[in-house]
């Protein structure tokens, strides 16, 4: 099962999960502020305490998908939602591209009833995750409980799929036969599409989708 895993990665890291080439310089266009990177477009935030929402995003501690990270984390934020960053550990993550990331708390804190949802970033090296027993409890509470919201993109709806909670739902994942073939095996209804929102759960397949994906998670977080 390991070597099959190991091989699915290895193929993936070649493909970049979607990822599209990036110059060197776009790898560095990224600042730190508060921990996290984005680019220097300025956030608009909404005052509306009512509409703020609380997320977690969970990334690998090495090959996280940059471009689903910040556009993740710009759209969110920009309205004004609050986000914390997990990984493994709190030293320095790095993306596809060679970009940097501190997060600033470890999966083992992410506290169910400190956050209104769950965001697992993609990348080759979300596959760190599938298995992970500790983010498999996390989502599965997160699955369960009315208002709270379990979203993943590229690779990481894997993590779900493993998790059990994806189980007679509608999802997509990122486009590979492997991964597809794994959906369809394991109970999920795949859908070859850029997201898919089934109640409070949202999955998207990939890079491409990471604004699209955003956007779910902003609509649903506000009831639309």
């Amino acid at each position: 099962m390991r070597k099959a895993i190991f091989f699915l990665v290895l193929c993936l890291i070649i493909l970049g999960c979607g990822q599209k080439k990036s110059s060197a310089n776009e790898a560095k266009s990224g600042s730190q502020t508060d921990n996290v990177f984005f680019t220097s477009e300025s956030i608009k935030l909404v005052n509306d305490t009512a509409k703020i929402k609380r997320f977690v995003i969970v990334v690998a501690p090495r090959l996280f998908n940059d471009e689903e990270f910040k556009t993740t984390y710009q759209l969110l934020t920009r309205v004004g939602h609050k986000i914390k960053v997990a990984s493994r550990d709190t030293v320095l993550a790095m993306g596809t591209t060679s970009a940097l990331l501190k997060p600033q708390m470890t999966i083992n804190e992410i506290d169910t009833l400190g956050f209104d949802g769950i965001i697992l970033i993609g990348g080759t090296g979300a596959a760190i995750y599938w298995d992970e027993k500790i983010i498999h409890q996390v989502v599965q509470n997160y699955a369960k409980t009315d208002n709270k919201i379990v979203a993943a993109i590229c690779l990481a709806p894997i993590t779900l799929l493993r998790a059990g909670i994806l189980n007679g739902v509608k999802a997509t994942v990122f486009e590979d036969k492997a991964t597809i073939d794994e959906f369809k095996n394991k109970g999920a209804i795949y859908e070859k599409t850029n997201v898919v929102v089934s109640k409070n759960i949202i999955t998207a397949s990939g890079p491409q989708a990471s604004e699209e994906f955003a956007k779910a998670i902003i609509r649903l977080a506000i009831g639309d």
